[in-house]
């Protein structure tokens, strides 16, 4: 399990936050006309006190820093 130290926008809890995943939200060219063809990616971590999830976003073109055998793609079902 990996965790970063965060503070909630909730609660105001600072403590170690549990990561949950990280996406690329221009997979699917989402945001194609903001930040051209370069993947745009966001991850997720939970407030140990509230349960709120907190996104930490990543400079575009750039892989999370999350370690190799921590880090989760989340993937979004589309219709």
């Amino acid at each position: 399990m990996f965790r970063r130290m965060m503070k909630c926008s909730t609660c105001g809890n600072v403590s170690e936050f549990t990561y949950i995943g990280s996406r690329d939200v221009n997979r699917e060219g989402d945001v194609r006309d903001i930040v051209g063809n370069r993947p745009m990616w966001i991850s997720y971590f939970r407030c140990p006190v509230c349960g709120s999830v907190e996104v930490e976003f990543h400079p575009v073109g750039e892989k999370p820093d999350i370690p190799e055998e921590h880090f989760k793609e989340v993937k979004v079902e589309r219709e």
